[in-house]
């Protein structure tokens, strides 16, 4: 058991707590009795069935499918960066060694 000693308060955590106002468990029934209907209605006529209405959430993970799919386009972006630095530093020792060996002639004629 480790010991958590520390100088500083750590913060709690924070909660996201939701009480709807009003609840219809009857309602909520019947909304899922009819859902199972036409989910059955179309597994029989063979084709999918879509859930069309809005729940809590739903244009969120949208959001963020589409942030990640963004993530990974930029990142092709970064290795191209990465590659380009890597031939400019090869470059410029390149040029560094073809000086050097320049300025040593130049300097042993001088002499």
């Amino acid at each position: 058991m480790a010991l958590n000693i520390s100088f500083f308060k750590t913060p709690k955590h924070r909660v996201f707590t939701y009480t709807p106002l009003y609840y219809d468990e009857r309602k909520e029934r019947r909304e899922q009795v009819k859902d199972e209907a036409l989910r059955e209605k179309a597994m029989r006529e063979g084709r999918e069935w879509k859930d069309d209405r809005y729940y809590t959430g739903k244009y969120i993970r949208g959001k963020i499918q589409e942030a990640s799919r963004n993530n990974r386009r930029h990142a092709l972006g970064a290795n191209a960066n990465k590659i380009v630095g890597w031939v400019s530093m090869i470059i410029f020792f390149i040029m560094l060694i073809y000086f050097a060996k320049y300025f040593q002639a130049f300097l042993v004629s001088i002499r």
